[in-house]
């Protein structure tokens, strides 16, 4: 059996959710899977070594400018010269002419809902694409990926397909990484340094799009350092200096501008230091299709504070505080409780550690596997593609 999958922005220097879990499943579908063959393709960028041609892998490289003419165009292309036997389209949207069978992983709905002003206009332009695009493939696609049952629900709601299409395969994470463990002290050291962390930090990584509700975390912190005399800082690698000073202002609460750090992206190589270090992982978001970072902070011994809406009841069990997203006062109670209350950090470290012990890319990857051995048999059932008796790499 011959695979392609496709994850377009794999290289990129700064990955997000997408890039990072399709590399972890790739590596574990290789490892798994010795007798398939695996071409994973990619848009050319800076990060080249984080995946190479090796074994049964290869790893080719297609033209394209823009996200439309690489997925449009150049994809569907490849799949059919390569004669792969499925195309799995790791990033939400798919070709929408191609006669290779399709294996779709549908992350989430969430650009299906309202579309802020507030989002950046690459993200507005992201989200309507999407729009325009995924009804059209998800029809047209053999399996339908995603990653929780409350998407799955979702996805029902808003493109009204069979239900028996949809598969719920969650997400893994990277036990090697992410786990309690003895750091070493150079490279503590050299994260803190890095990244101006004090020795006790609240840590929230949500960006500036409005799903990620960074304005109500600032307004709770804000509450939070309030009330308390010796408030520990707030480090937001996903907002900007000028974001927090402009938030801060319309708050009326400059001064407290003084416990924020914004150290910006975070490399992937030290995120599982920077969960460990954290004293408490926030996570409010308003809308989420699986929510990997809340089981990363578990799974490092971090205890978490997460929104009691969307799917993260689900992801988090009953390993986290759960939180009214929309109320600040609530949120910031929250964090004081979490922060004084010692019984309950080590009740909630203890529990987050067992949730995430749920999670793992091996289940996933044997899951996903399962997916494409049952597309590639009813292809052959039905006598298409041609390619799907050929177990060699061309």
């Amino acid at each position: 059996m011959k695979i392609g999958i496709e994850v377009q922005r794999l290289f990129r220097k700064e990955k997000f959710g997408i890039e990072t879990s399709a590399l972890q499943l790739i590596k574990k579908l290789q490892a798994q899977n010795p007798h398939c063959n695996f071409i994973i393709y990619v848009k050319n960028d800076v990060d080249r070594d984080c995946l190479h041609d090796g074994g049964n892998l290869k790893v080719k490289t297609l033209k394209g400018r823009l996200f439309v003419d690489f997925e449009q165009v150049f994809l569907p292309i490849a799949a059919r010269h390569d004669r792969v036997d499925i195309l799995h389209c790791s990033g939400n949207t798919a070709p929408v002419l191609t006669q290779v069978p399709i294996v779709q992983t549908l992350h989430d709905v969430i650009f299906m809902d309202a579309i802020s002003t507030k989002d950046t206009l690459y993200q507005q332009l992201g989200n309507y694409y999407r729009r325009l695009m995924v009804p059209l493939v998800t029809k047209r696609s053999e399996v339908v990926i995603t990653v929780s049952n409350y998407e799955k629900q979702r996805i029902l709601n808003r493109i009204k397909i069979d239900d028996k299409k949809i598969r719920v395969i969650y997400n893994g994470i990277d036990e090697e990484r992410f786990r309690i463990k003895n750091m070493d002290s150079d490279q503590v050291a050299t994260v803190k340094m890095r990244y101006s962390l004090p020795g006790n930090f609240i840590l929230f990584l949500g960006n500036t799009s409005a799903r990620k509700n960074a304005v109500r975390v600032i307004e709770s912190y804000c509450i939070y350092a309030s009330k308390e005399p010796h408030p520990i800082p707030l480090v937001t690698p996903g907002l900007t200096l000028g974001f927090v000073t402009d938030l801060l202002g319309k708050l009326k609460q400059r001064d407290k501008l003084k416990f924020m750090i914004t150290p910006g992206y975070i490399r992937d190589e030290d995120l599982a230091t920077v969960y460990s270090l954290s004293s408490l992982f926030l996570f409010p978001s308003l809308s989420e299709g699986f929510g990997m970072p809340l089981v990363e902070a578990m799974a490092s011994g971090t205890p978490v504070i997460t929104s009691n809406v969307s799917c993260l009841p689900e992801i988090a069990g009953n390993a986290a505080v759960l939180v009214d997203p929309a109320q600040a006062n609530s949120l910031a109670d929250a964090v004081i409780h979490m922060l004084t209350n010692d019984q309950l950090r080590i009740e909630k470290i203890s529990a987050g550690l067992k949730n995430a012990a749920r999670f793992s890319w091996a289940n996933t990857a044997a899951q996903v596997f399962e997916v494409y051995e049952q597309v590639c048999f009813n292809a052959r059932r039905i006598g298409q593609p041609a390619s799907s008796v050929s177990y060699e790499l061309h």
